[in-house]
């Protein structure tokens, strides 16, 4: 896994400006005209491969994102209000996208789009004389993706509406069609009484307005054959070369008046090459002489049908189409695409035509498009006009064209049909008998599977195969075939064959058989971020429409498990760039355990306690049950991970003590580091029960709860004999602290346990009840407690094992700093074993047979442990530590102690007693105290304790 990089809390922002985009200059790419802001995987398989440059422009699309999904949870609304809401927040995506891609053509050097036409043929040729900088391939490429991003919310921004309208929306009415009403008025009829034409509609000008953002320039586009055609800056008046052609034949001739095209010496000497050429200059001459005209002038034919192609494929006006062509000289093209040239601009597609007029001129266009014309552009022109498919799939290049193909045939040919069904049989029956026109819908068939069926065609066509076939493309298929549940299901499986390829993911499980046919190369990839973030809010925004049309069924079937896991993958994204506090609001819109399960396993690399605070903050404002949340993450750990099982007997599973003898100085002897060489980091299992464990500190209440989790997890520690982790837990989630953050009762030195054992006193008392404490939440506690302790006492043993291997080496000096701190660990060993001598997990509240196998795997080691440490300190520091040495062996075999017995149990009884003979031995021979602090030296408490060194000493 690639490091991380700091956790940026970009919540506390939101609502507030956002900060600018590197790439914006007056263009506002700002969602903020919307309401306020109001498992970690155990192998990570979404790596963040982008420079922080990129990572960061990431943050702040994501975040301006987030503002817009989270708008939609401020105020409860009307299901009409809540609609229009949902389609202004896909409406603002659309925006940001549209910008965005704007303000990276403007740093890239590309010149902007020109709205509404207005060019010159002098400005067109002087952008050649302007030298753009040069872009980088990733450059490039994120253009083209933010191009692919603004045109998918452009398609949902205008289908979605149509697609889940206000149930009591008024329905449309039909009426005949009079035979002078104007096609205007039949086309807007048309269109409110057919859903799928509205559709078609809506995707022809989602496609045309991209070709018109994306595409170059036309002017761009026709100058090679511009200036082939030999004509230096002229774009008007016709075909000049054929006509000076003409002029010099008649001239040399001697040739008046039109000229015959099938005279001897016409056809003899007007030739192109080794083709007749045309004898007069009307636009059909070339059709209906069947020849040829000046090279020259055939590109610049070309170059005119070009860019009355890219004029009709981008959607412009019909006003912009005439300027076009009246610039040219050449405005009877602009007349006979007049009729009907569809235009993106609603405001522009009005048709003056009548709707008789309309059916003969649309079947005119398709004779053109199948039988006349010179060029392939000006056929795909006229089938465009027309509504033919195969004309215009002659000049298609990408996906885009041939949907637009195909939709524009679609809808022209319903047109038709509907004009025909409206108007009186008599104006109908000799246009249709003489005109054969190309019927789409007939040629697609079943019109409910349109839309699927022209994709998976383009998946196969060889022009289309790769494009069709990219994650972009295959979530524009899905919304053009109506098909996105499909879509999100087939993409959660895929999400999660990759994040299984090489391990398990927990986060984003695998669902679906392994030969289920997905092609995961289809769908978005784990490392693309962006790509994420427009899928889960597709997806999300699908969920929000489907909830208010009555369709989301709550039930957690596979198929709906596998359609969130977008949502998960996109929440580790977020986690991996470090933008945590957003997880939240996304978990939220899972349903179930999972909301709560991936952001406790994403919530993993927060550790700094304020950080914690905030996303608690943040869950509560979007009405997450924080509480619920806090006790899922223990809770779902120990669930998902259960103990292995072990069916070890528990005694000598633990040793202290190393293989050599013992000595009469210092006893038997330790084994270094006895409780392991501490790990770099823990277990990440071990380290996020931990972490579960401190999120209780930042919750109020929960008491009860919290020691029944903490109390598994120290078992669980403990049955395994996982040191590391049981001594992290005892270090970061103290029980005294757990006193002071939700009792309010604090202690100087929680090293001293009679803390505790005032807290019980004062519980019993009552005079905690202010404090919420009495003796049932003093039980509770008690065990989590008991195990504290010996872990505690165990890692200040531990300590004292080392600094006995020191004090045993003749090479290091010690000198009094060095005895002080043996002196502090002991003191707090005796401390801690205070409660492990006195029933250590004997009183619990239910009856727990773990218990008794930790006391049978600890109660031994620590007590012969103890007695060593006891030696040790006896002969190094003062003898007072051997006198209590001799009474630990009283309270062991006092009638009601507990501990004998375990130890009996074990077989271990005969090394106790070793132990108490060799500190006796020592105390007999031993000296003068030693000069360290610790023991027992005041004669007070050897009065209290019934001590008296004499008689140990050993008289000459």
């Amino acid at each position: 896994m690639l490091t991380q990089r700091p956790q940026n809390m970009y919540g506390l922002q939101f609502g507030g400006p956002s900060p600018p985009s590197p790439e914006s200059d007056d263009q506002s790419i700002s969602l903020s005209s919307l309401s306020e802001w109001a498992q970690t995987d155990y192998n990570d398989h979404i790596v963040s491969p982008m420079s922080n440059e990129y990572e960061d422009e990431f943050a702040h699309d994501a975040e301006e994102f987030a503002r817009g999904l989270d708008s939609l949870s401020l105020v409860p609304k009307s299901p009409a209000e809540k609609r229009a809401e949902i389609f202004r927040l896909v409406d603002s995506y659309y925006q940001y996208a549209i910008n965005k891609v704007r303000a990276m053509r403007k740093s890239q050097g590309q010149p902007s789009i020109r709205h509404p036409y207005d060019t010159s043929s002098q400005d067109s040729m002087d952008l050649d004389d302007v030298e753009s900088p040069p872009r980088s391939p990733a450059s490039t490429e994120l253009l083209k993706n933010w191009e692919l991003e603004a045109q998918t919310w452009d398609m949902l921004r205008r289908l979605l509406p149509l697609r889940y309208p206000n149930r009591d929306s008024p329905k449309s009415t039909r009426h005949d069609v009079l035979r002078f009403q104007p096609c205007s008025e039949v086309w807007d009829e048309f269109l409110q009484s057919d859903i799928s034409a509205q559709e078609r509609k809506a995707v022809l000008e989602c496609l045309q307005t991209s070709a018109d953002e994306t595409r170059r320039d036309i002017d761009d586009l026709v100058r090679d054959y511009q200036q082939r055609a030999e004509r230096g800056d002229i774009i008007a008046y016709g075909w000049l070369h054929t006509r000076s052609a003409i002029k010099m034949q008649k001239n040399l001739n001697g040739w008046s008046g039109p000229l015959d095209p099938n005279a001897s010496d016409v056809v003899q000497k007007l030739r192109n090459g080794s083709n007749p050429m045309v004898t007069q200059l009307d636009p059909d001459v070339a059709t209906r002489q069947n020849r040829r005209l000046q090279p020259q002038d055939e590109f610049f034919e070309r170059a005119i049908w070009l860019g009355c192609y890219e004029l009709l494929r981008r959607g412009r006006s019909i006003t912009e189409i005439r300027d076009w062509c009246v610039e040219r000289t050449e405005v009877w093209r602009a007349v006979s695409m007049s009729a009907m040239p569809l235009s993106k601009d609603e405001a522009q597609s009005q048709f003056s035509c009548d709707p008789t007029s309309m059916l003969l001129w649309r079947r005119t266009c398709f004779a053109l498009a199948r039988q006349g014309g010179t060029d392939d552009f000006e056929r795909a022109v006229y089938g465009i006009l027309s509504g033919d498919i195969p004309s215009v799939e002659k000049i298609c290049e990408d996906w885009d064209d041939f949907v637009f193909a195909h939709y524009n045939a679609l809808l022209r040919t319903q047109f038709d049909a509907y004009l025909m069904k409206r108007s009186p049989q008599d104006a109908t029956a000799t246009i249709t008998q003489s005109f054969p026109a190309f019927n789409a819908v007939q040629f697609h068939g079943d019109a409910s599977s349109v839309g699927e069926r022209l994709v998976k065609a383009l998946e196969t066509n060889i022009k289309t195969s790769a494009e069709a076939k990219t994650p972009m493309k295959t979530l524009q298929a899905a919304i053009l075939s109506n098909n996105l549940d499909q879509y999100t299901y087939e993409l959660g499986l895929a999400l999660g064959k990759l994040a299984n390829k090489t391990d398990t993911s927990a986060l984003i499980p695998k669902f679906g058989s392994p030969d289920d046919g997905i092609d995961a190369t289809k769908f978005v990839q784990l490392t693309d971020h962006n790509g994420l973030r427009v899928l889960v809010h597709v997806y999300l925004v699908l969920a929000s429409l489907e909830e208010l049309q009555g369709e989301l069924h709550m039930e957690l079937s596979e198929r709906h498990k596998a359609k969130e896991n977008v949502v998960s993958t996109y929440v580790s994204t977020l986690r991996l760039t470090g933008l945590t506090d957003m997880m939240p609001l996304y978990c939220n819109q899972m349903h179930g355990d999972r909301a709560f399960f991936t952001l406790s396993r994403n919530v993993t690399t927060v550790t700094d306690p304020h950080e914690r605070e905030i996303l608690l903050r943040l869950m509560e404002k979007l009405g997450m049950n924080v509480a619920e949340f806090v006790q899922f993450q223990p809770y779902s750990l120990l669930q998902e991970h259960p103990e292995p099982e072990d069916h070890q007997p528990p005694f000598g599973r633990f040793t202290v003590f190393s293989n050599d003898p013992p000595t009469l100085k210092y006893g038997r002897p330790f084994k270094p580091d006895f409780l392991g060489e501490p790990p770099e980091r823990l277990n990440k299992i071990d380290e996020h029960l931990i972490q579960s464990l401190e999120w209780f500190l930042l919750v109020d209440g929960l008491w009860n709860e919290f020691f029944q989790f903490g109390t598994a997890i120290y078992k669980r520690f403990l049955k395994q004999f996982n040191f590391h982790a049981a001594r992290a837990l005892s270090e970061r989630v103290r029980c005294s602290e757990i006193f002071k953050r939700k009792a309010g009762i604090v202690f100087a030195d929680d090293s001293d346990v009679l803390w505790f054992d005032e807290v019980r006193a004062s519980a019993a008392a009552g005079s905690l009840e202010e404090n919420g404490i009495g003796l049932e939440e003093v039980r509770a506690a008690q065990n989590f407690f008991e195990m504290e302790c010996l872990i505690r006492a165990l890692d200040s043993m531990e300590t004292i094992a080392s600094s006995e291997q020191i004090a045993e080496d003749p090479t290091e000096q010690v000198g009094r700093e060095f005895w002080a701190n043996v002196s502090l660990e002991l003191k707090k060993v005796k401390s801690f074993m205070r409660p492990i001598l006195n029933n250590w997990l004997m009183e619990s509240i239910e009856e727990d047979e773990d218990f008794t196998y930790l006391r049978d795997a600890y109660l031994p080691e620590i007590i012969i442990g103890y007695v060593s440490v006891l030696h040790f300190a006896g002969t190094t520091l003062t003898r007072d530590n051997l006198l209590e040495c001799m009474e630990l062996a009283s309270v062991i075999a006092k009638k009601d102690a507990d501990v004998a017995a375990v130890i009996m149990k074990a077989g271990r009884m005969k090394e106790l007693v070793e132990g108490f003979a060799n500190c006796s031995k020592a105390l007999a021979i031993s000296g003068n105290d030693k000069k360290g602090p610790g023991g027992i030296n005041s004669k007070r408490m050897m009065r209290e304790h019934g001590w008296t060194r004499e008689l140990w000493s050993v008289k000459k």
